[in-house]
């Protein structure tokens, strides 16, 4: 299940820096770890604001949002399961192994590579590979990218790391990076913000 725009222009992308502790992954912030499961929304405002180079913070997530084309490839897809039975099994059950879901957006690129700007944020984030990432998705809710998280708001969370970007040369067109994330099968799905 792919998301799909509910309403044009209504849509809010943001990556926030990861760090695994036992195999499980937090989002950093500033002060402390945070609980994927239940962030607040204090901690995702964080990176909500940062949209250039140049702020506090930018090296490790932003609001990339408005870089991102639109025709980006992000949500869930079919999960594995395991139909293997015990002798207490009832009917045909089948549990979760793993969850599934792609990950893949184009963003513009800035034709001045040493400009204080968003497409240069991009950039930086994703330059190389193996960079752990919370992306942060609200498509729900219709509010505007550029308003922060607040209670009641939900959300998404895909846990991945980066791979290297593929630069895109179109004549005449818009030069862009596509960004091919590696899903860690890590997911929060229709998180509703409670703090």
């Amino acid at each position: 299940m792919s998301a799909a725009k509910l309403v044009p222009g209504y849509e809010t992308i943001v990556l926030a820096a990861a760090h695994e502790i036992d195999g499980v992954p937090w989002i950093v912030t500033p002060t402390g770890l945070v609980d994927y499961e239940n962030p607040t929304a204090a901690a995702l405002n964080i990176y909500h604001g940062i949209t250039k180079p140049s702020q506090a913070y930018a090296g490790a997530g932003g609001n990339i949002s408005c870089a991102v084309l639109d025709d980006l490839n992000l949500g869930l897809t079919g999960s594995d399961t395991s139909s293997n039975k015990t002798v207490c099994s009832k009917g045909n059950s089948e549990s979760l192994t793993q969850y599934n879901f792609d990950a893949e957006l184009n963003v513009l690129r800035d034709e001045d590579p040493d400009a204080d700007g968003l497409y240069n944020l991009v950039r930086d984030l994703t330059r190389d590979a193996d960079a752990p990432y919370f992306i942060i998705h609200r498509v729900r809710g219709g509010k505007d990218s550029s308003e922060e998280f607040a209670v009641g708001d939900e959300i998404d969370l895909y846990y991945v790391w980066t791979d290297h970007p593929v630069p895109a040369f179109p004549d005449s067109d818009d030069q862009t990076l596509g960004l091919n994330f590696v899903p860690k099968s890590i997911v929060n799905i229709a998180h509703v913000i409670t703090a």
